[in-house]
């Protein structure tokens, strides 16, 4: 017993027993509103294009037509399909009924139901839920924007035009490009996921060359700063890529 209680010593001492990943939070939803009503309760901005939004997540900023330009969504940095996809339930299902003629299907009262890869990992997988609900992962980003993104990979576009009004950000041959001045946040949010998550495909290696040289041409801020102080402070675990570099600039 004594000897545990070294161990258990040491461990707060050095920092060893510290959660590296998200293990509080299980639901999308639940954690949505967190980041809306706590998080960026005083700095509604969108991650992408700078538009401010209320609690109502309506944003008027000219990006686009259509209803998803009006809106914010939470928005998964490194694409939830991207580590979805290394989680065993990570298929569609389909129950008998699908299998069965639509004629029979209504005479015997049969209903066809079916859950998309996600859906079904998200049902079955208590570490899926944990990673997708990881509130360092999720950033407020107009509908439009989030759309077009989808499950790209970031990279930078020589001689890029502007299709979304005032918004930095353009998509194209399979590749999205953010503004220069928040490119050190996502190269962070990256690290942060793959420290926290090992083996669920993150990022490759010429994807952290690049991260790496974004770190260091944008440095974190205040705003980053507090954003990561206050997700600390619900979900439990820190980001110490960010927090570290907070730390050391005196922002923290």
């Amino acid at each position: 017993m004594k000897k545990l209680c070294v161990i258990a010593a040491l461990l707060v001492f050095c920092g060893c027993g510290e959660k590296k990943s998200n293990t509080r939070y299980e639901s999308f939803n639940e954690v949505k509103e967190i980041l809306l009503n706590e998080i960026y309760r005083d700095s509604r901005v969108t991650f992408y294009c700078g538009c401010s939004f209320g609690k109502n997540k309506k944003v008027r900023c000219n990006v686009g037509k259509g209803q998803r330009a009006t809106v914010v969504e939470w928005e998964h940095v490194v694409p939830a399909s991207r580590f979805g996809k290394t989680f065993d339930d990570w298929e569609k299902q389909e129950s008998f009924g699908c299998r069965l003629h639509p004629i029979l299907r209504a005479i015997l009262f049969i209903d066809c139901d079916t859950r998309s890869a996600r859906e079904n990992a998200r049902s079955m997988s208590k570490k899926y839920r944990f990673m997708e609900s990881d509130m360092y992962n999720l950033v407020p980003a107009i509908g439009l924007i989030n759309q077009k993104r989808s499950d790209l990979a970031y990279g930078e576009i020589p001689g890029e035009k502007r299709v979304f009004g005032n918004c930095d950000f353009e998509v194209s041959k399979g590749i999205a490009e953010p503004a220069e001045h928040i490119r050190g946040d996502i190269a962070r949010t990256y690290f942060y996921m793959d420290a926290a998550y090992p083996g669920r495909n993150v990022m490759s290696e010429k994807e952290r060359k690049m991260f790496q040289q974004w770190d260091q041409a944008d440095p974190v801020d205040r705003r980053e700063c507090e954003r990561c102080r206050r997700i600390e402070h619900f979900q439990g675990n820190p980001n110490v890529f960010v927090k570290d570099a907070c730390i050391k600039s005196r922002m923290w």
